[in-house]
């Protein structure tokens, strides 16, 4: 017997022939899949960059150090090291009275430019010339004496001979000529002294120069030893440049230097280091290094602002970057190269001069050699590495 379907049968809804038993269409299992692919692949590269960029975990599964090296070559490397600075006079000189008497004239005063010989201080000379006058009386006085002794010496010598004189009379007469002779001695050295004496009571200047202090004035007594002037020379004057703490390595006496200067804009005044003050400058982190310059035509004074530049050349030297070098101030200072088979080797180097982190090397390594730059803190003897090479900058 035909049963025929229910309504309800009938309106039942058929599943798609298309979706799959779990209730996912194909599509979105293929989507899921590309996702889960991109995963894996996104895992994978970032387990590669970790075994390739890390050399502790390169070490562990026995893969190449990741390192960076230059390879070595010879260059030239200049570099310009400035600083700004005041001019200072080159010396000091100090000028004493020597005679005790009273200032007459002062005709310069603190500041002045002044020339050698110029008149700096006059002294009344009139006790001195009184003094002159006394001790040359002193010394004919003793003359007169003198010869009066020697007659009387001779006279007595010539009674002795003749049984007419006694030793004593002729003794107490070579006595007198002895004590002639001393007061003449006396007489003559205070002469000179005098005479001495009268040519201090000007002062001139001994140098070209500028008055730094002028410690008398016109009516003061001075007196023997008395600092009277200080005066500052000025045919060589020094710039007192301040540069950077990190260039003090750099920096070395008898290096060329010039200097310039707002006041003779467009101008440059060559000068040589001629000292280095070590002493850093807590605030500033800065050290003193004087450069010496000509100053014939006294143009350039203290107190003068300018600024100085230091340039510095190393030609033809093998140099590395810096950062490629472990303990680099101590006595051990060393790099690591790279040979043929890719092993990574430590080198003892010694090292000169450092300009724009680039240090040359004295001994330790050849030109061609190849030293790592980046990693090498993380390498032991033999280590097996791969590089990525740079090439050393031109300086």
């Amino acid at each position: 017997m035909d049963t025929k379907s229910s309504p309800r049968q009938a309106n039942e809804v058929q599943p798609d022939p298309r979706t799959t038993r779990l209730g996912m269409k194909p599509v979105h299992w293929i989507i899921f899949l590309v996702i889960c692919a991109a995963l894996a692949f996104l895992v994978f590269e970032t387990v590669i960059h970790i075994f390739g960029t890390t050399s502790t975990m390169a070490r562990r599964v026995g893969a190449p150090t990741p390192v960076e090296t230059v390879v070595v070559k010879r260059q030239s490397l200049d570099e310009v090291i400035g600083g700004s600075g005041a001019v200072e006079q080159a010396s000091t000189v100090q000028l004493s009275s020597q005679v005790n008497a009273q200032a007459l004239e002062v005709p310069v005063k603190v500041g002045d430019l002044v020339k050698k010989g110029q008149l700096l201080l006059s002294l009344d000379d009139r006790l001195i010339q009184a003094q002159v006058e006394a001790d040359q009386q002193y010394v004919e006085v003793a003359n007169i004496k003198i010869k009066d002794q020697t007659k009387q010496v001779e006279r007595y010598t010539a009674l002795e001979k003749k049984a007419m004189g006694t030793p004593l009379q002729l003794e107490q007469s070579e006595i007198a000529l002895a004590d002639a002779r001393q007061d003449l001695a006396k007489s003559t050295l205070s002469l000179r002294q005098s005479k001495i004496d009268l040519e201090h009571v000007k002062v001139t200047s001994p140098i070209d120069g500028i008055v730094l202090e002028r410690l008398v004035n016109p009516g003061e007594s001075t007196h023997r030893d008395q600092i009277v002037f200080k005066l500052g020379s000025l045919n060589t004057v020094l710039v007192a440049a301040k540069l950077s703490e990190e260039k003090m390595h750099s920096v070395e006496v008898g290096m060329a230097a010039e200097a310039t200067f707002p006041a003779f804009s467009g101008e440059v005044f060559a000068g040589k280091i001629v000292k280095i003050d070590p002493n850093i400058d807590p605030v500033t982190r800065t050290f003193t290094g004087y450069v010496e310059i000509k100053n014939p035509d006294l143009r350039l004074k203290p107190g003068l602002s300018g600024f100085v530049r230091i340039r510095r050349s190393l030609k033809n030297v093998l140099a590395v970057p810096s950062i490629a070098i472990m303990n680099p101030s101590g006595e051990q200072a060393s790099v690591f190269v790279v040979n043929d088979s890719d092993r990574a080797h430590e080198v003892k180097v010694r090292t000169g001069g450092i300009v724009n982190a680039m240090t040359e090397i004295t001994s330790g390594l050849k030109e061609g050699d190849k030293v790592v730059t980046v990693g090498q803190l993380y390498l032991k003897e033999n280590d097996k590495v791969h590089t990525s090479s740079l090439s050393n900058p031109e300086k």
